[in-house]
């Protein structure tokens, strides 16, 4: 007596593949979901890497998708990781000046003891203190590397933008921007200065600036409107608390000055911190804050007042005024150039 054999397809027993309820069924089994690039396993550990939460602004990205912003476990560690920046920055940024310093007298003393060396270096009268400044400060992108890895697990694309990553259209335009007002500025100093007139061995503080100016401006960027600017926001969920705060240290940290040193130092803090929340990244902030460094930097060895610019604790209002001015404009018009680019605000969906 023959059996019948059943349909193809039809039960456990069918031609389909054993365990497959799906294609037995008649469906088609669901897609494995595709991996998100911006994370996946860091080096160090087995956890994932977070991304922000969808529909946050730059100041209130550090809270990562699927954590409460409300707990207060989150301003917890904004106060500590304010306090860790700030401890690695006085720690470790004097450290590494002394040491590029020391290293300079040992490869180049230049006929002088040890004590005028270092003197000289850091009134900025010998190039290894420059050296030593500039290379210092740069150290503080590693160190935001680090907490972003190692303390939030996150890319340090997420400090650049909430895109993430650097807008290099964005940021290249936003850099011509500022090199035109700027210039404009610079070269009207330079009419009303004292003219040409460098010190000996120039050559040596101009090669020196167009290397580690660029790095210099960036750290300070990165530190403050950058890294520091998303702690405080998880501290206050709110854009002025973290741009205001973020000012007002970034001003401190430059030392002894007069309150209208004090002004011009804040109101730079301000305008980029408004500027860094208005276009979603660091990159105009970055891109005014090299030109005007590097113009800075290149007007005073051009006239010899190098010593002079390091040394200054006090300029008068106008000054303040006119950094007010330009900063203003320089920013307004990067912030004309982010609407036009349509450059992201916030955190969007992956």
């Amino acid at each position: 007596m023959s059996r019948a054999r059943p349909k193809k397809g039809s039960g456990s027993h069918g031609g389909g593949k054993p365990g497959s309820p799906a294609k037995a069924a008649g469906k088609t089994p669901a897609k494995k979901p595709k991996p998100n690039p911006l994370s996946g396993p860091p080096f160090f550990m087995g956890s994932p890497l977070t991304s922000p939460i969808e529909g946050s602004i730059y100041p209130g990205s550090l809270v990562a998708e699927g954590d409460d912003p409300t707990q207060s476990s989150h301003r917890f560690m904004g106060a500590v990781m304010v306090a860790m920046v700030l401890i690695t920055y006085v720690v470790f940024v004097p450290l590494i000046n002394t040491g590029v310093v020391s290293l300079g007298f040992l490869v180049d003393p230049q006929g002088l003891d040890k004590d005028v060396f270092i003197e000289g270096a850091n009134t900025y009268a010998i190039v290894w203190g420059l050296l030593a400044s500039h290379l210092a400060l740069a150290f503080m992108i590693v160190a935001v590397w680090a907490f972003m890895r190692f303390v939030h697990q996150r890319r340090m694309a997420w400090v650049w933008s909430i895109s993430p990553g650097v807008r290099w259209r964005f940021f290249v335009i936003c850099l011509g921007v500022s090199v035109i007002l700027i210039g404009i500025v610079t070269g009207y100093n330079w009419f009303i200065g004292p003219g040409w007139g460098p010190a000996p061995g120039w050559g040596w503080f101009v090669g020196v600036v167009l290397v580690t100016t660029p790095f210099q401006a960036l750290a300070e960027e990165v530190v403050f409107r950058g890294y520091l600017m998303q702690v405080f926001g998880s501290i206050h969920r709110s854009a002025w608390f973290p741009i205001v705060s973020t000012a007002v240290v970034f001003a401190l940290f430059h030392g002894v000055q007069n309150p209208w040193l004090f002004g011009s130092r804040l109101i730079f803090g301000l305008v980029a911190g408004v500027l860094v929340w208005r276009t979603g990244g660091l990159e105009a902030s970055v891109a005014i804050h090299v030109v005007n460094n590097l113009c800075v930097f290149l007007l005073a060895i051009s006239t010899g007042t190098l010593v002079e610019i390091k040394t200054t604790t006090q300029v008068a209002w106008t000054q303040t005024v006119t950094d007010l001015a330009m900063f203003t404009v320089c920013a307004g018009v990067c912030w004309f150039v982010a609407t036009r680019l349509r450059v992201p605000m916030v955190v969007r969906k992956s």
